[in-house]
């Protein structure tokens, strides 16, 4: 499974004003909840925020790639921020974050698919190029197309 297969321009927010990792991941959690992929928000941003009790998932220049595995989710999906304001993250070079890509994987497909997208996502995030133009992006359609 490919990101473009995985992420559309409605799961794009160029300018997400949130204050903390939590709420975040819970407005990320909403624009999935809006296209119908997740049956329980609640449940999903729960899973989400279990895995960061595990590991950050802030990997560093000013990224965060959070992830959840759960039965609520309908289908696999990608979500997008650029965060207006930085957030902490716990990253691993104790930088805040202000790129948020959300990976939501249906409990039953976690293997695979999961490591596939996760993977697609990390390789593309660790080229400079690639950070640089996903922070000044002015259209949703633009944050697609890099990322795919």
């Amino acid at each position: 499974m490919k990101v473009l297969e995985v992420l559309n321009t409605n799961r794009v927010n160029l300018a997400l004003k949130t204050a903390t990792k939590e709420e975040t991941i819970q407005e990320m959690a909403k624009m999935l909840s809006a296209e119908g992929l997740l049956k329980d928000e609640a449940v999903f941003v729960s899973s989400v925020l279990s895995r960061e009790e595990h590991s950050t998932t802030g990997v560093g220049n000013g990224i965060a790639i959070p992830h959840g595995k759960s039965l609520t989710v309908v289908e696999p999906a990608i979500a997008f921020a650029r965060l207006e304001s930085e957030v902490e993250w716990q990253a691993l070079d104790e930088k805040p974050v202000s790129l948020v890509v959300m990976l939501a994987i249906p409990d039953s497909q976690q293997g695979e698919t999961h490591l596939s997208i996760l993977s697609e996502i990390a390789i593309k995030l660790m080229d400079d190029d690639v950070v640089e133009k996903l922070k000044t992006a002015t259209k949703a359609d633009e944050i697609v197309e890099i990322l795919s």
